[in-house]
Parts: structure tokens; sequence; C-alpha cells
């Protein structure tokens, strides 16, 4: 039953994105400014980890030796001068492993509306995809892996925020929200965060993104302020060339496993780069490296500790048309020497992914 969803909601979106005209006769009983959007994105993966199901560190495509669906959404946008708000449906192997499996939210990914009190200025509300990291959901990565300092990141959050341009060059927004990765909040207190976006060019970009707040459950009768800082530069010297970085550094009060009245530290990176043939093939590499020994951020697993590793990964893709791509990839992902987490006591693991994924 499963594979003949998956199948009917290809067939639609092909439909759909193929005709652009039947496609607006198909929804012209949608108002003017409201647009409808789907995407699927499908894999196989090997990976030498034999013993864990799903892979550990998961986030995308995280099932071996199977033909699985990472995710399959459907959204609704409403766009105008002075109203805005987004709803979107999710369902695949991303959510499952993403969201907490018991949540009643599993399946909504975005939910938020938003309204312009006067011009460049926005207060939306509701439920967001977080505002820090450079990979996100497959579409809008260079690869459709994850690396571990996007694992780390969080996915989510249940939000109040407040947007300005200042210029077509600067932007900023603050975030007030019940925690990050968090929907229903697990305590009285909120957190904050912050986004500011530079671009001194078109085709160069700045961005700082924080979290800062007291995420510890209420149970828990010792609250710990933490803090997530999150730079990301991306940059595109011409038509070819894409390169981005992003960077983490996490610290939380009163967190070190080994003594917990001092501060722990979280900190790593990517860099990716890609190279576009032309118009249909492109190349990609990704070198990667993370260490949060306390899991503050990583949470811990292996022992009493926390993930450090580091790898690269190479991957080719091809478009066939715009909104679609066939992907291949191989991950190299070696973890600390005393973290053996992989099948067969093995601190490395190797990974082969093949995914398509298709949208309009």
């Amino acid at each position: 039953m499963k594979n003949h969803k998956i199948i009917l909601f290809s067939f639609i979106s092909f439909i759909l994105s193929g005709n652009i005209n039947a496609q607006d006769s198909l929804f012209s009983f949608l108002p003017k400014n409201l647009e409808l959007h789907g995407f699927i994105d499908t894999y196989y993966n090997y990976n030498t980890d034999k013993s864990s199901s799903p892979k550990f560190f998961p986030s995308v495509s995280p099932y071996r030796d199977q033909f699985r669906l990472n995710i399959a959404q459907l959204s609704l946008r409403y766009n105008s001068d002075e109203f805005r708000g987004n709803l979107t449906f999710q369902y695949g192997d991303i959510p499952d492993v993403n969201w907490e499996p018991s949540t009643k939210y599993k399946f909504i990914q975005e939910a938020n509306i938003g309204f312009t009190p006067f011009n460049k200025f926005w207060i939306d509300a509701g439920y967001f995809q977080t505002h820090l990291g450079a990979e996100g959901f497959p579409p809008n990565n260079f690869l459709n892996s994850n690396a571990l300092i996007s694992v780390a990141e969080p996915n989510f959050q249940s939000e109040l925020k407040f947007s300005y341009e200042f210029s077509n060059k600067f932007n900023a927004a603050f975030h007030l929200m019940n925690g990050s990765n968090l929907y229903e909040d697990n305590n009285k207190n909120k957190s904050i965060g912050l986004q500011l976006n530079y671009s001194p060019k078109e085709n160069l970009q700045f961005t700082y993104n924080n979290i800062i707040g007291n995420e510890i459950p209420s149970t828990d009768n010792n609250p710990r302020t933490g803090f997530l800082h999150n730079f990301i530069i991306s940059y595109s010297p011409n038509d070819k060339i894409d390169l981005l970085g992003n960077f983490d550094i996490g610290h939380r009060e009163k967190s070190k496993l080994n003594d917990t009245t001092l501060t722990a530290y979280a900190y790593g990176g990517l860099i990716s780069a890609r190279y576009k043939f032309n118009k249909k093939f492109s190349s990609s590499l990704r070198c990667e490296y993370y260490q949060d020994l306390d899991g503050i951020l990583s949470g811990v697993v292996y022992g009493s500790s926390g993930a450090k590793g580091n790898g690269f990964t190479v991957g080719a893709e091809y478009k066939p048309i715009d909104y679609a791509y066939l992907r291949l990839e191989y991950y190299f992902l070696r973890m600390d020497a005393n973290q053996k987490v992989f099948y067969d006591n093995n601190n490395i693991r190797h990974e082969l992914n093949l995914s398509f994924g298709f949208g309009y």
C-alpha cells in the first residue's frame, strides 16, 4: 500500500509540473496568491554499519539495503503585500527519525502565518523549520546526506518571529520560541534567537544565527542556559562554482559530564563545493569535523561520551529537468578512536547512497 501511495504521488507531481496550463486550470478555484508545491525524494542506501537500524546519526537516508522514501511533502503557500502563510505536510523516513515518534506534530513540517504592519517589517507565528544551519532537506543541499554538525543542529521550532529588511543587502530577524526542536514547551522558560543576513554583492552572503535559552525539562531541577552560535558563508565566484561553509559553536552551563559545575562546549564545521559542468551535470565535495564530547547537542553516543568525528563526501548529480535530480554519493565517516559505535566494534563507516528527487 505504501508503494502505491509513492507511485501515485510521483504521477500527480509529474503531471502538475509538466503542464503549467493544466495546473493553472486545475487549481483555478484557489485564491490568486495561493500556490501549491510538492516534493518527493526516494533513496537506496548501502553502508557498512550492519548493526543499527536506522543507522547512527540518521537524519537523511537512514535505512540500509532497501528502496525507501526519504520524504514526500505537500505545501500551500500564500503571499500578498500584507499577509503570508505556509502549511506543509510531510511523510517518510526523514520526519520519522528527526521528529519524536510519539509526537502528534510529526506530519506537520510548517504551519505559520504572518502580516506586515508597515513596509519591510513582518510578524510571523506558528511552526517553522529551524533558522540555523546550511544543510536541510535534500532539494536545498549539494548532497543528499547531512554532515555530523547538521545532524546535531535543531530541525524545527514553535515561535513568534519579527523580521525587517533594512536594505537589499542586509536583513535581520528576532525569534521568541518554546525551544529548539520543540513544538510544545518543556519548561516555563522561553528561548530567543537572532538571524543576521548580509550580502555585500549578489554572489556572496554572510549569515549569523543563534539560539539562547534554558531548554532543560522542568522535571530536571538543575536549569542550565545554553548558547548555540551558527555562522554560514555562501559564495559563487562564477556560474559553475558554488562554495559553502557552515560553522557552529555551542556551550551550556554546568554540563561537563565529568564535572557538572563547569560549562561544556561543542564546535564543528563543514566546507562544501559544487562544480557544474553544464545545466544537467554537477559534482560536489564536502569535508567536515565535529566535536561534542559532553553531548550537549549530539547527546551521549558511546559509553559516557558525546560525538567526535570527521569525514568527507563526494557526489555526482544529474538533472534531466530543472525540478528533478538523480544523485549518487559516497560518504566516509570516522568517529574518535574510542567511539566504536559501528558494526563489528568499528569507528569507521563507509556509505553509498543513490537518490532521486522531484518537485513542482
